[in-house]
């Protein structure tokens, strides 16, 4: 009895210890505030055990039927009437800053960079399956890191866009047949475009395609070859480990424990790794030579063959290249569903972009303009189009930071809410860009409608940032970007109206490491008319203009 009536004292005296110390900590932060001229951010009211409680209801039933980013966080900022606040954990002394305001993510992101870093959490929520990268390193690697992928994405490298025809011809072939009106009655665009960036990623990263649409296209045949199986597997076990990763970055570990089959997370993990460790073998044997390109064609640019010419170390080459292709596989595929989907729903826009790409390019039969890196840039329509999308749903709604030492954020402090306030050491900062890109006062009253022609005229600010901001500004989003004007350019040569399959279905939100579409991208397509057709067409769209 004696040494368990000593250890439950001294776990007592440690409690009442920390507990002190966090107090004093505080204090000495309020008056450090107070001498910078901080004001106190508002406080959430401590939801305690019915708290705890709304969230396991939450996970349990997996968030069906809730939308979590407007009934639980922009709820969460209209219920405190502020878009700076402070909320503190119920069962320690952890707390965090919940902030909307574009001056405060500038400060986080940029002008004081030095004084914040990733989330712990997420370092260790990824590095099952990622490895260290540029999306996990703290400062001092993550420059390193940087210095040596940024060359990668020049302006000439992320222009070729050979591969991504190749691949989208392959897409194009796979839909399903058109009526006798020339309309594909109903196709679910979603996974189609999994495949499709899936293809263009690995090509563009390995040198070798996995090939995905065609390994669906076949799934049904047993036939399929030992590349195709690989392929499969590849897939399927990066999707599984994926959706683990989401639960254990947004919920305490007693949460998801006991929901995850920890065996199949490793083995998909596994599975992964040892596809693309094959190809870094590859390109890091010494006697590796890449075929010479025909007569008639330039180098084929493979990213990992030009980065084992600086990082020898396999491990570490493979978490790079695993780390590049999460960022640009399904981001790009989630934008352009999403793109996809508020077109469908818009049909006065689909008009006004399809007439703008006819006018620069021309039809797929009769072209006018290559299609370019400057050629795509040069047609602002593709780009408001894109951009109002990335502003409605950006692909990273939510992110954060961790205080490295006490610091200060512009504002969001007193009562007016327009003071700094001060942020204590080791404090979470979380900032959501799906909030401050919706937000009223600052993008009008239409804020929540798609409306790309706001665009017109306007720079990019801290109001925006679909791809982050400051020095870890993404680097591939060039790349991305281009991917995604070079597949709307080519659907819209080809089909001159896009409908969704049923106007009343909302259009449902999923959360992973990226915002979805939550229910499929289910359109219908109607191929354009004729070539001798198209002069009436733009006469008639100008008129509707």
């Amino acid at each position: 009895m004696f040494p368990l009536f000593t250890i439950a004292i001294l776990a007592v005296l440690v409690a009442v210890f920390a507990h002190v110390r966090n107090r004093l900590r505080w204090r000495a932060l309020g008056q450090w505030g107070r001498e910078n001229g901080c004001g106190e951010a508002a406080i959430v009211p401590n939801p305690g055990v019915s708290g705890f409680l709304a969230k396991w209801k939450m996970i349990s039933i997996g968030l069906k039927g809730v939308d979590f980013l407007e009934d639980f966080i922009r709820k969460r900022y209209i219920d405190m009437g502020t878009y700076t606040f402070r909320s503190f954990a119920t069962f320690d002394n952890s707390s965090m800053v919940s902030t909307s305001e574009p001056e405060n993510v500038q400060a986080v992101l940029a002008t004081k960079f030095q004084d914040f870093d990733l989330p712990p959490l997420r370092q260790s929520v990824f590095l099952p399956l990622l490895g260290v990268g540029l999306f996990t390193a703290e400062q001092h690697n993550w420059s390193r890191l940087r210095q040596l992928v940024k060359p990668q994405f020049t302006r000439e490298q992320v222009s070729d866009l050979e591969c991504a025809d190749r691949h989208l011809q392959t897409l194009f072939k796979i839909l399903p047949e058109e009526n006798s009106d020339g309309w594909i009655e109903s196709v679910d665009f979603l996974p189609l475009l999994y495949r499709y960036t899936m293809d263009v990623s690995t090509e563009f990263l390995l040198g070798t395609s996995v090939n995905s649409q065609l390994a669906a296209l076949h799934a049904e045949n047993s036939g399929n070859n030992t590349d195709l199986q690989r392929s499969i597997y590849f897939t399927e076990s990066i999707t599984y480990a994926m959706r683990v990763m989401i639960l254990r970055l947004r919920f305490p570990w007693i949460f998801w424990y006991f929901s995850v089959d920890h065996k199949k997370f490793k083995k998909s993990c596994d599975i992964v790794k040892d596809f693309i460790n094959h190809y870094v073998q590859v390109f890091l044997n010494p006697e590796h030579k890449s075929a010479p390109p025909a007569p008639d064609q330039k180098k084929k640019y493979i990213l990992l063959e030009e980065l084992a010419k600086e990082i020898r170390d396999p491990v570490e080459l493979r978490d790079q290249i695993m780390h590049i292709f999460l960022a640009g596989r399904d981001t790009t595929a989630a934008t352009l569903g999403w793109t996809l989907n508020l077109l469908a729903r818009h049909p006065k826009e689909v008009t006004r972009l399809r007439t703008s790409i006819l006018e620069h390019f021309g039809t797929e039969t009769s072209p006018k303009t290559e299609l370019t890196f400057s050629s795509m840039k040069a047609c602002k329509e593709l780009t408001y189009v894109l951009y109002e999308t990335l502003r409605l749903y950006p692909t990273v709604p939510m992110n954060a930071r961790v205080a490295l030492r006490d610091t200060i954020l512009p504002t969001g402090g007193g009562p007016d809410g327009k003071q700094p306030i001060a942020v204590i050491e080791g404090e979470t900062v979380g900032f959501v860009p799906y909030i401050i890109q919706r937000r009223k006062d600052i993008w009008g009253e239409d804020a929540d409608e798609f409306r790309p022609a706001r665009w017109e005229g306007k720079k990019l600010s801290w109001e925006f940032i679909p791809f982050s901001g400051g020095p870890r500004i993404c680097l591939g989003q060039q790349y991305a970007l281009n991917e995604a004007n070079f597949f709307l350019v080519k659907l819209l040569q080809i089909y001159d109206k896009i409908e969704p399959v049923d106007p009343d279905a909302p259009m449902l939100k999923a959360i992973s490491l990226i915002l979805s579409p939550g229910n499929g991208v289910n359109i219908k397509l109607h191929r354009a008319s004729s070539q001798e057709l198209v002069s009436k067409y733009l006469e008639e769209s100008r008129e509707t203009f």
